[in-house]
């Protein structure tokens, strides 16, 4: 009698300790699969982060060679809405950052669209402002891009 307790004692051990077992790697199975979609996640926000880089870049570099106009300029900040756009926000810190980078480029836009439209202004005072707003621009995409 007391070696069949032993035994079943020795058997309820041994079936606790192979469902922990169980347990414990279909918790590692879980886990691993959750950090591979992590890792697919940050690849790809990654990507999109380059790309808006690469837009900005894009942008700054037109300012700096060519004269730009201002439907180039417009253009130019509507693209860089567009990749703004695109990019995931996984918190509330990158949400709040993605709505004022759309904020700001809205503004220089409509900036930029008020010059555009604005026939009260001489040439030459047109050219200067323009002038002004294309070196806001470059130093907003120069802030934007070492952030």
């Amino acid at each position: 009698m007391l070696r069949i307790r032993s035994l079943l004692v020795a058997c309820h051990v041994v079936a606790v300790y192979g469902c922990t077992i169980a347990q414990l790697q279909q918790e590692s199975g879980q886990m691993t699969t959750r950090i591979a979609d992590k890792e697919a996640n940050l690849t790809r926000l990654e990507s999109q982060r380059a790309s808006l880089a690469a837009e900005r870049q894009r942008l700054l570099t037109e300012i700096d060679t060519k004269q730009v106009t201002l439907s180039d300029l417009d253009a130019g900040l509507e693209r860089i809405r567009q990749e703004n756009s695109r990019l995931r926000s996984d918190t509330e810190q990158q949400q709040k950052e993605m709505e004022r980078v759309e904020a700001d480029v809205q503004k220089l836009q409509a900036e930029a669209r008020r010059l555009g439209n604005d026939n009260r202004l001489s040439e030459a005072a047109k050219k200067e402002r323009i002038e002004a707003l294309k070196k806001q621009i470059k130093d907003y995409l120069n802030v934007m891009l070492t952030q």
